[in-house]
């Protein structure tokens, strides 16, 4: 139901925008607004409480996002709802219709040291020329890994680290 919720609000607000030719705005503001829900988990619950008046509830959305557009309505609209619990996996479905729309994949890699900009460059050119897309890379990391790179794509995942394959031939000898 939850996962509802957010894809229904989400494709709403994405056709709106679409249709307004506002889509790079909102999807940026979108991402701003979810950053300060993320830092601010209390801003939420105050949102949420159903003691607090619709009225106070407005002042306090327009103080901090500002007195109008769309991203603005929307908050206002899900708080209404009563949904703004939900805005986290609305922004989520609604940047997947904006790449989607836009040819953008987003892909993870991890790493056991920080890319160099050279080398994250030739990484999302050559990712650009495999998938087709535009490339949106997110770097992660981990030390843990020790070596190698670990390329994460929506559910898919290609584990060319040191780790896993150590962790591969320890499981090999077990089954052997």
């Amino acid at each position: 139901m939850t996962g509802d919720v957010g894809k229904l609000y989400a494709q709403a607000l994405f056709e709106l925008s679409l249709e307004s030719d506002s889509l790079d705005k909102v999807c940026t503001e979108l991402k701003q607004c979810r950053k300060i829900f993320d830092e601010n988990p209390q801003l939420v619950k105050l949102l949420n409480s159903p003691v607090i008046l619709r009225t106070e509830k407005q002042e306090v959305i327009n103080k901090i996002f500002g007195e109008s557009g769309v991203v603005h309505d929307f908050i206002c609209l899900v708080t209404d709802k009563n949904r703004i619990s939900y805005f986290g996996k609305m922004t989520d479905a609604f940047i997947q219709h904006y790449n989607q729309h836009n040819n953008i994949t987003e892909m993870t890699v991890v790493t056991s040291v920080p890319l160099k900009s050279e080398q994250k460059a030739k990484l999302v050119k050559k990712l650009e020329q495999k998938s087709g897309k535009t490339v949106k890379l997110n770097e992660k990391v981990d030390p843990s890994i020790i070596g190698g790179i670990i390329l994460k794509m929506g559910n898919s995942q290609i584990d060319n680290s040191i780790k896993g394959r150590l962790e591969a031939v320890a499981k090999q000898l077990k089954i052997q």
